[in-house]
């Protein structure tokens, strides 16, 4: 089995946590349903289709560099049908304008980098692997948000295998029950609950819109992207002919 090693970055993201309300937290790395939703816009999937396309790709990544957050104060305006009216001639008024104004306190990624890793094989995984030799995209990638471009660089095609009781470092983010014996050092941690599947036939019964009703993890990063977590770990896969031994953890995975 062969995994694509591609990395994304930007001066800004954002990745909404799924729990907030008047303020947009974000992740501090594109959850595994993100990065589905970014393959289906490189290669070209919309957005009722992305999902059963990639459903037989796993995914991972890992923080390439250091983690900043910056809040900002952001104006949005509802632009549904029948909510933006503006009157010109009243322009100077305070009446003029007709519209609905939400302003939220915004969490946003400074200069994010990742290094994505796609790992299957057939018409999806071929069809990826060519748009990223090609350095080609079919729809515009961002790093969570519309606003938030993305630029894509591909690093390689490497062969992978998979790895039980490991005990060493993993270089990605890795689910916290994968982590059985750990190392203790120096290096912050940090453990996020994260979306890490979306299946077509779990529907969420509370959402009028039909949403789908994701699946959710614990996890843990390294706040530092030098120094990878270490420790003994349950399941790993090895990217191997790669510049050193790479283990990462894929998603979505098999407790």
């Amino acid at each position: 089995m062969e995994v694509l090693v591609f990395d994304i970055f930007g001066s800004f993201g954002h990745y909404r946590k799924f729990y907030t309300t008047s303020s947009a937290l974000t992740y501090p790395f594109p959850p595994p349903t993100a990065i589905r939703g970014l393959i289906g816009a490189i290669v070209g999937y919309g957005r009722n289709e992305y999902l059963e396309k990639t459903k037989d790709l796993r995914v991972g990544v890992q923080i390439l560099n250091p983690i900043k957050i910056i809040k900002a104060s952001i104006n949005y305006i509802s632009t549904k049908e029948g909510d933006y009216e503006l009157d010109k001639k009243l322009s100077n008024k305070k009446d003029s304008v007709k519209i609905t104004r939400t302003q939220v306190i915004k969490q946003i990624l400074v200069e994010p980098k990742f290094r994505i890793f796609a790992c299957g094989e057939g018409e999806v995984f071929d069809k990826l692997k060519e748009y990223l030799k090609e350095e080609k995209v079919f729809y515009t990638p961002v790093l969570g948000t519309s606003e938030h471009l993305a630029e894509v660089e591909y690093v390689g095609c490497y062969p992978i295998r998979q790895v039980e009781n490991y005990e060493g470092c993993c270089f990605s983010v890795c689910p916290v029950e994968f982590w059985e014996d750990p190392e203790i050092t120096s290096v912050k941690l940090g453990k996020e609950l994260i979306p890490y599947d979306l299946d077509q036939n779990r529907l969420n019964p509370r959402c009028v819109q039909n949403r789908l009703n994701p699946r959710y993890v614990e996890v843990l990063y390294s706040k530092d992207p030098k120094v990878p977590i270490r420790g003994k770990f349950k399941k790993v896969w090895l990217v191997e002919n790669f510049e050193e031994e790479l283990a990462i953890t894929l998603f979505p995975y098999e407790p």
